[in-house]
């Protein structure tokens, strides 16, 4: 597995939250494939009329608000 180095200049405050950000969406890609065949698994058991991308922004939608709260 690769490591990647960036610099980034981010809002006074805002530097663990953004850290926090990062390393989530990194801990995401290293469990991508696994998260994949989980999903697969359980494809047809929850019942609705929504997309997965309506399912998944209303995911994304949910961590925003919860980071928001936590001012």
């Amino acid at each position: 597995m690769g490591e990647v180095v960036i610099h980034v200049v981010v809002p006074d405050g805002y530097e663990e939250a953004f850290k926090k950000e990062v390393e989530e969406m990194a801990k995401y890609l290293r469990n991508k494939e696994k998260l994949r065949k989980n999903m697969e698994k359980l494809f047809g058991v929850l019942k609705t009329d929504k997309t997965w991308k309506e399912m998944k922004r209303e995911m994304y939608e949910g961590r925003l608000a919860r980071y928001l709260d936590s001012d």
